[in-house]
């Protein structure tokens, strides 16, 4: 059989319901052959076997671990196997639409680019709101009273974005097809960034290394971000998004690029776990109380004690986890 050019490598990315609506996606839409690997970080038992039978009878090769990973240690894991001259990062809650991934190939084949992002859409209706379609992701050096300081740029473009291939400085972690022998070259994914700014950081690496960066709109990919999260969601949607590995990615992030103690990290340093507030809090247990009032003062009184469980939860994680042996099922 034709495996073709490239390997989709899927992760997991905050919570597992959408895995079936995805992978589905990928068989039904891709234009082009291709090879998958599924990196499958301690699902619940339901999505576990479906992910074992859809591997069973469509071929493609599954690693498995019991306990959760980070997303950057998921890439790598998958990236290690992959055999091919590019491959596929894609999130477990993508959705693409129909012709997505041959305009990624011929992107990377036409300007020898070491990352093609697609454009980037979110939520439903698919392929409808734009969520991503290109940005800056670099260091500014200025000088400021006497001394050199260095500042992260990190935008995106939502709007009046390029209609044809175009370059770029970074792409999302969603989807982005990677020259294989690039990756390699960089040394893969620097997995001490456990929940953010990983694209940033991986982009910035290969641009530093004199790769390019290419936009691609003639591929389109939708990513859902949960609603209301399932109960069998929850565990790994709170440590992904605990206060302790946002904070880990972003001391890290921020030393590593020797990046100023400036308004850009004090606004994130300041909304640690923003997303697990939103979606967890916000969207799962305060909104069955009857007014916006109520909800605020749920939300004063839960906070303290929902930071408290979240910093055990991570802690426990650790302790358990971190550098456990992976068990891989093909």
């Amino acid at each position: 059989m034709d495996r073709g050019l490239v390997t989709i490598v899927c992760v997991p990315r905050d919570h597992f319901s959408d895995v079936p609506e995805a992978l589905e996606s990928i068989f039904a839409n891709s234009d082009a052959p291709f090879e998958l690997i599924y990196v499958d970080g301690g699902s619940p038992g339901s999505v576990a076997a479906y992910l074992r039978a859809q591997s069973a009878s469509r071929g493609f090769r599954l690693i498995r671990t019991e306990h959760y990973l980070s997303p950057n240690h998921a890439r790598n894991m998958g990236a290690a196997a992959v055999r091919t001259p590019y491959m596929v990062f894609i999130d477990n809650d993508v959705v693409v639409a129909p012709g997505w991934l041959s305009p990624l190939i011929a992107c990377a084949e036409r300007t020898g680019a070491a990352i093609v992002s697609p454009l980037n859409f979110e939520m439903k209706p698919l392929h409808t709101i734009v969520h991503f379609a290109g940005g800056q992701a670099h260091v500014d050096i200025v000088e400021k009273d006497g001394r050199t300081e260095r500042h992260i740029v990190d935008k995106i473009k939502k709007k009046n974005f390029p209609k044809e291939s175009a370059r770029t400085e970074c792409a999302e972690f969603h989807c982005m097809l990677v020259r294989t022998d690039a990756f390699r070259a960089v040394g893969g994914l620097d997995e001490r960034l456990l929940s953010t700014r990983e694209n940033l950081d991986f982009c910035m690496m290969l641009r530093e290394a004199g790769y390019e960066i290419w936009f691609e709109p003639a591929s389109r990919i939708t990513y859902l971000p949960p609603v209301r999260l399932k109960a069998t969601d929850v565990p790994y949607f709170a440590l992904r998004w605990s206060d302790a590995w946002d904070l880990a990615s972003f001391r890290h992030f921020q030393g590593k690029w020797r990046l100023a103690d400036d308004a850009y990290f004090a606004r994130e340093y300041r909304n640690l776990g923003w997303r697990r507030r939103d979606i967890m809090m916000r969207g799962c247990f305060l909104r069955w109380l009857p007014s916006w009032k109520m909800r605020i003062a749920g939300e004063r009184l839960l906070r303290q004690l929902e930071r408290r469980i979240n910093r055990a939860v991570s802690a426990r994680y650790a302790a358990r986890h971190r550098g456990q042996p992976t068990q891989a099922a093909s």
